[in-house]
Formats: structure tokens, sequence, C-alpha cells
């Protein structure tokens, strides 16, 4: 197995609360918060410049599995796939993933199964804060719009699920 860093420019924000998850049997949106290395000068003084976030969401697509929990920023390091350089907050993929072998282990087991379909899957992983999400999924998508609430982005993939 190995690592591999994926959508390079997104940084989930670490001081940002918890994402969100809105699935239904085709998707899987992760909304998050994202660090925006714009500032705003509220009162044009150099010393009032402070970072915002901004909410934004991947759509995961024809998702096999999905997690979120455990480890936390605070067990990282005793994760299984630490030693293969995983990153804080950022996008990775498991290249030679253990979790799609077992996936595809118990899919022989029930009639007609595909071997060849787990081929098409990837497993992606984003360790944040307080939890760490991970999909096995054929693709992502990278929502092209952000938003400043996370009302407003849930509303707005509602209409989209």
């Amino acid at each position: 197995m190995e690592i591999k860093s994926i959508l390079k420019n997104i940084i989930c924000s670490a001081a940002a609360p918890t994402p969100k998850v809105l699935a239904n049997e085709h998707y899987v949106y992760l909304i998050f918060f994202i660090e925006d290395n714009s500032v705003h000068d509220a009162e044009n003084s150099p010393f009032n410049k402070v970072p915002v976030d901004q909410i934004t969401s991947i759509r995961f697509n024809k998702y096999a599995k999905y997690r979120f929990g455990n480890p936390n920023d605070e067990t990282i390091e005793g994760y299984s796939y630490a030693d293969l350089g995983l990153e804080q907050f950022c996008f990775q993929k498991i290249l030679g993933s253990d979790w799609i072998e077992n996936l595809r282990e118990l899919s022989a087991l029930e009639p007609f199964h595909n071997d060849a379909t787990w081929d098409e899957y990837q497993h992606i992983i984003i360790p944040m804060k307080d939890s760490c999400f991970e999909v096995i999924c054929k693709d992502y998508t990278l929502m092209s719009k952000t938003c400043q609430t996370m009302r407003e982005e849930v509303l707005r993939l509602a209409e989209l699920v």
C-alpha cells in the first residue's frame, strides 16, 4: 500500500466545526470548511486582517462504503495508514487499499459477484481535526461553489440529492 496526495490546492480548516455528510444511494457529499488564504480588512488596518474560512463540498460518485470517525488529530499517529505518510487536513488516496481488498473478498461470497468491478474503485481519506472521513468510490467531484454558512451549503446540496 502507498498513499498519494490529491486535490493539493484544498486544505481543510484546522479550526472549523465538524464536517457534515449528506448521502443518497448514488452519491455521498462531504461538506467542510476550507482554509481561505484571502483576508478581510474590516477597518483598513494591516493589524486587523484575519483569515476567513469558507464552506465547500466534494461529491463522491458511486460510492460503495464510507466511514466517519476515528482517528482524530490526537490519535492519527497510531492509525494503520500513518506509516504511509498520512497527513492531517489533506486529501489523500490509498493505493492498494486493504479496505477495497476486504470488500472484494466479502463480495466474492455473494452470488453473481464480479471481482473486476472493484478495480474501478478508489479509497479516499481525509483526516480532520476531530474525525476522519474515508470513502470507497469510483470518482469524486469538487463542487465549484463555496458558501459562507453550513446551512446554505446543506440546502444547496439537498436540491441536488
